[in-house]
């Protein structure tokens, strides 16, 4: 059902074969043809949870293009789980675009709210107004951000047979680098926010690394791990430039690799400057984490050099 571990892929490129780099991609947009990337791995507990303590359904937030959104639709498909899906924007419906049209056709049932609502998903009061809505729902933060979602992507780095000088990932809620974190002992975790001003994900993932209970020393040893690329953001979060669009058919046409315009190219193009500054020494191993989400690809089909 599931491709796991997710293959790690080898990659020659002439940006890192001029500098003496070895870079590898977590293939994690091969775990599954609908729910792919590091989504299912910050599902796999929450759904172990929903299981074991008999919940009735899953309810999770979302904007228009979350690829979480979608992910949790699809699982629900997949393993019979009825899924609610509160939505940002209050205009919106179930036939806005193709991720919340194909979250309705997978069952999930699409409630839209205004932005001033939504801003309250992570309190304790809305939760409770929701409980009464929708009865014994398993209430997942956005993105699964959550304990769970960490364990589930702290078996990323255990999955690779040695030690990489580099991890990189764009970050959307930090759950993923938080998951790195947790399991890398010596590896450099550089995270990649695809937000303008996207500093906050540091305090987020100290916050969701807080609930493992490390001491002050540890969790400033994992801290210390934790790189920032903050000059990515091409606009913030689900835009792209010209330059963008280039990049992610030049990586096509040289890898065969499709990246998305919203988290992997951006990630990527990332990487990719910081070997040519220097910053990456030679001889250095980098793992770059595919983390999936190429249905953000249909929005820009027509600029792409290849079929989504």
């Amino acid at each position: 059902m599931f491709n796991l571990p997710s293959p790690l892929q080898k990659i020659s490129h002439p940006i890192t074969s001029q500098f003496n780099i070895e870079l590898f991609i977590k293939r994690d947009d091969l775990i599954h043809t609908k729910i792919s990337g590091n989504k299912w791995r910050k599902l796999k507990y929450n759904i172990e949870k929903f299981k074991q303590k008999k919940y009735d359904s899953i309810l999770t937030f979302g904007g228009a293009y979350s690829n979480h959104i979608a992910a949790t639709a699809a699982s629900g498909k997949l393993l019979n789980i009825p899924t609610i899906g509160i939505i940002r924007g209050e205009e919106l419906n179930e036939n806005s675009n193709e991720t919340l049209k194909n979250a309705h056709e997978n069952g999930m049932k699409l409630v839209f709210v205004s932005r001033s609502k939504y801003s309250e998903r992570y309190e304790r009061i809305y939760h409770e107004e929701l409980r009464i809505e929708f009865g014994n729902t398993l209430i997942v933060n956005e993105g699964g951000a959550n304990f769970h979602g960490v364990i589930g992507s702290g078996e990323i780095l255990t999955e690779i047979d040695f030690a990489p000088d580099y991890i990189y990932s764009a970050s959307g809620t930090g759950t993923t680098v938080a998951g790195l974190l947790l399991t890398s002992n010596t590896t450099k975790v550089v995270s990649v926010p695809v937000f303008k001003k996207g500093g906050f994900i540091k305090d987020e993932v100290k916050d969701l690394l807080v609930q493992f209970q490390f001491s002050d020393e540890e969790l400033a040893e994992k801290m210390s791990l934790l790189e920032l690329n903050l000059t990515n953001d091409f606009g913030g979060y689900g835009k792209h430039t010209t330059e963008l669009i280039n990049f992610i058919n030049d990586f096509y046409n040289i890898t065969g690799i499709k990246l998305d315009q919203v988290y992997t190219a951006k990630m990527m193009f990332a990487l990719l400057s910081d070997v040519k500054s220097g910053k990456i020494k030679a001889g250095s191993k980098i793992v770059a984490l595919h983390t999936g989400g190429l249905q953000g690809l249909t929005s820009i089909q027509p600029l792409l050099d290849f079929k989504i």
